[in-house]
C-alpha cells in the first residue's frame, strides 16, 4: 500500500526515471480493423443492449483506437500505459526525446498540456481525508435513515434491490473489501464481475487506499441489523483511478479510461466519489470558469458515459467551506447527476460544495445523507464518516434499484425522475440544488414517462437522426419522417433550457451550428405527432 503523506520534489522524482507521462491526441482512425457494422467486435453484449434499449446509435467514438498506430508509437520507445476510444488518445511514458519523435507521426495530432500531464509536483500533498471532508468516526450505528430519507426502505420492501444492475464504482482503492462481513455475498454470489488498478495496472484493487471501501458499503453493504447499501443485490466493478500520493491531471485520464471500460463491460451506473480543481502544480489548477461541463477530461468523460447510456453519479465535491467553494469536475458536467449532502435531518452539510456551474446549471442536482454516514471500515467495523463522498454512492445505489424497477429508463429519463422527485424542485438552490429525491414520487413519474408516447416514439415512428454525434460540417438526416411545412423544432438542453426553436422546412445542419458542443434533445412537432430524440454535438 502507498503512503499517503509524503513530500515529492519534482527533481528526484523525475531524475531517477527520465521518463514522463503524456497524454497524446490522435487525427483519425482510419485503417482501424473495426466498424460500427459489427460492435460485438469491441463491445459486450451487455453493453450493445444498453444502447438498443434506450435507442443509442454506435458511433465512430465507439471503435477502438487504430492499433497500427500503437504500435508506431511503441516503436518509438513509449511505454503505452493506457488509451481513449472516447478522445481517440493515448497516454504513453516517454522521456523527452521519445515524445520529440512521436510528434513527428503524421496521425499524432497534439499532447495535452503540451508536457508531461502531471506537471511538476510542487510542496506536499494535501491529505486525501481532509480534501474529501472525511471525518472517521467508529461509533456504531446503522443505515436506516440514509436509507428512509430517500425513501428506499420503501424500495426495497418492493424488491428492488438493484439485481440485475452493474455499478461501476472508481476511487483510490477498495483496501481489504474482499473480507469484509457486509461484503461477503457480493463474494458468494460473484456479483464482483470484474476490478482494475489503472494507476498500478494491475488487477488487485485491495491492497491500497481504504476510500472505496466505505464508498463500496455505501452502495452495496448486506448485513442484517447493521448495514445496508441502497443496492445490496447490485453487481459491481471496482476500478482504482486515483493515486493519493499525488494530484495531477493523469488521474483524470485514469477516470476517463476507466469509463470507457464501464460502457464496454455493459455498466448501467457509474459513481464517482471523486473530484479535480487545485493540482500539484497550480500551473494545472481549474479556475471556477472552467467549471462549465466542456474543458476537462473529466467532465468530457463523464458527458460521453451519459451518452452512452450509462447513468453517472458523482460527489459535488467537499470545499464549501473553503476558499474554492464551488463544485469540482466531473460534477460540472452537463448530463451527470452530482450529488451534495444532507445530514439527519435533511439540512445542508456545511461542508458540501456550492453551485452552480459556471453557465448557470443547477449543480448539486440533488442531495443524500452525507453528514455522519453509516458505513464500514477496512478493519470490518461499521461507523460513521462525512462527505460527499458517501451521499454520492447512497444515490448511485438508489439510481439502481430503480433502475430494476424500470429497466427500460434511459439515463437521461433517469436523471429527469430523480430530479423532478426531489424535495426541493419547484425553488432549488446552490447548496442541495433540487433537494432530496423520494422512491414513491420517482417511481410514479418514471411510470408516467415510459407510458408516454414521448418516451418510445423513436420506436413507435422509427424516427432516427444521422449522424449522431454530429460537427458543424454534418449533414444532418432525419430518417423515418417526412416534416410538414408547419413542422415546429425545438432543441433543448440538459437544464431543461429551450436554446432554439424554428417553424417549416429547416436544414437542420444549418439551425444547429451555433450551438455549443454538448448533449441535446430534438423535439420535432409535425401534424398530430411529436417526436424526440437525443442529438449530441461534438467538439
Amino acid at each position: 500500500m502507498k503512503k499517503i503523506y509524503i513530500i515529492f520534489f519534482s527533481l528526484f522524482c523525475f531524475a531517477v526515471s527520465g521518463q514522463n507521462k503524456y497524454f497524446i491526441y490522435l487525427k483519425d482512425k482510419s485503417g482501424t480493423a473495426y466498424t460500427t457494422n459489427k460492435p460485438e467486435e469491441f463491445l459486450s453484449a451487455r453493453s450493445i443492449d444498453r444502447r438498443k434499449t434506450q435507442n443509442i446509435q454506435i458511433t465512430p467514438r465507439d471503435i477502438p483506437v487504430n492499433q497500427s498506430y500503437l504500435t508506431q508509437i511503441s516503436a518509438k520507445g513509449a511505454k503505452i500505459i493506457g488509451k481513449s476510444k472516447w478522445l481517440n488518445a493515448v497516454l504513453i511514458s516517454a522521456s523527452e526525446t521519445q515524445l520529440n519523435e512521436i510528434k513527428k507521426l503524421s496521425f499524432v495530432s497534439s499532447v495535452e498540456g503540451n508536457g508531461d500531464i502531471r506537471g511538476a509536483r510542487i510542496g506536499q500533498k494535501s491529505d486525501f481525508n481532509n480534501k474529501f471532508g472525511v471525518q472517521e468516526e467508529y461509533n456504531y450505528g446503522n443505515s436506516l435513515n440514509q436509507i428512509q430519507q430517500l425513501g428506499a426502505d420503501k424500495m426495497h420492501k418492493a424488491g428492488y434491490t438493484g439485481k440485475g444492475i452493474l455499478i461501476a464504482i472508481l476511487d483510490s482503492g477498495f483496501e481489504n473489501a474482499i473480507n469484509l462481513d457486509v461484503f461477503k455475498h457480493l463474494v458468494s454470489e460473484k456479483k464482483i464481475l470484474m476490478t482494475y488498478d489503472f494507476v498500478d495496472q494491475e488487477t488487485d484493487v485491495y491492497d491500497d487506499h481504504n476510500h472505496g471501501t466505505s464508498v463500496l458499503s455505501c452502495i452495496a453493504a448486506k448485513s442484517p441489523g447493521k448495514l445496508y447499501g441502497t443496492a445490496p443485490d447490485a453487481t459491481v466493478a471496482l476500478f482504482r483511478t486515483e493515486d493519493v500520493s499525488s494530484e495531477t491531471k493523469i488521474e483524470e485520464v485514469n477516470w476517463l479510461i476507466a469509463a470507457e471500460k464501464a460502457d464496454s463491460l455493459g455498466a448501467d451506473v457509474i459513481n464517482s466519489s471523486l473530484g479535480y480543481y487545485e493540482f500539484d502544480n497550480p500551473k494545472q489548477d481549474y479556475t471556477y470558469a472552467d467549471m462549465n461541463g466542456k474543458n476537462t477530461i473529466c467532465a468530457k468523460a463523464a458527458d460521453f458515459a451519459a451518452g452512452v447510456g450509462i447513468i453517472v453519479v458523482v460527489s459535488a465535491g467537499n470545499e464549501g467551506n473553503t476558499a474554492w467553494k464551488y463544485i469540482s469536475t466531473p460534477a460540472d458536467a452537463d448530463s451527470v447527476i452530482s450529488v451534495g449532502a444532507v445530514d439527519v435531518n435533511g439540512n445542508p452539510a456545511g461542508f458540501s460544495s456550492f453551485g452552480p456551474g459556471a453557465t448557470g446549471l443547477v449543480k448539486p442536482e440533488v442531495a443524500a445523507r452525507g453528514s455522519q454516514t453509516a458505513l464500514a471500515y477496512p478493519n470490518n467495523t461499521i461507523g460513521t464518516s462525512s462527505g460527499t463522498s458517501f451521499s454520492s454512492p447512497i444515490m448511485a445505489g438508489f439510481c439502481a434499484s430503480l433502475k430494476q424497477a424500470f429497466p427500460t429508463i434511459t439515463a437521461m429519463q433517469m436523471r429527469k425522475v430523480i430530479i423532478e422527485s426531489a424535495s426541493k424542485f419547484e425553488t432549488p438552490d446552490t447548496r442541495i440544488g433540487y433537494g432530496i429525491p423520494n422512491y414513491e414520487k420517482a417511481a410514479k413519474l418514471a411510470e408516467e414517462l415510459i407510458a408516454r408516447p414521448l418516451a418510445i416514439e423513436n420506436q413507435e415512428f422509427d424516427f432516427s437522426i444521422s449522424p449522431n454525434p454530429f460537427f458543424n460540417n454534418s449533414e444532418i438526416k432525419l430518417s423515418g419522417i417526412e416534416p410538414k411545412p408547419d413542422a415546429e423544432y425545438f432543441v433543448i438542453d440538459y437544464s431543461g433550457k429551450t436554446v432554439f426553436t424554428k417553424n417549416g422546412i429547416i436544414k437542420l445542419n444549418e439551425a444547429l451550428q451555433k450551438l455549443q458542443p454538448g448533449n441535446y434533445i430534438l423535439k420535432l412537432k409535425s401534424g398530430e405527432r411529436v417526436y424526440s430524440g437525443k442529438v449530441v454535438k461534438g467538439d
